[in-house]
């Protein structure tokens, strides 16, 4: 499944064509990269700062990621994927 959505991902960056939502940009970036502080995943979807936090609330609220205060700096809040979502890639 990952691998699709790699595909995608790349025709859609290539194309210039958004053929996937922004919560699914972010769920990738956070499965290639680990977990990720909410500006670097902002600067990968291209979206206004109210648009990011919408799409964050929206992946927290159905339990797709989780979020925490890193311990070197409060401010900021970083996001990984939650235990459920891992477990539905393993499972395919």
């Amino acid at each position: 499944m990952i691998d699709e959505i790699t595909k995608i991902f790349n025709f859609q960056s290539s194309t210039k064509i958004r053929c996937l939502h922004n919560e699914i940009i972010i769920i990738k970036e956070i499965l290639e990269n680990g977990p990720l502080p909410s500006l670097d995943l902002m600067k990968k979807t291209g979206r206004s700062i109210s648009g990011h936090n919408q799409d964050l609330k929206r992946l927290l609220d159905i339990g797709a990621i989780n979020v925490q205060i890193s311990e070197c700096d409060k401010r900021k809040r970083i996001y990984h994927i939650s235990e459920d979502l891992i477990d539905k890639f393993t499972i395919s």
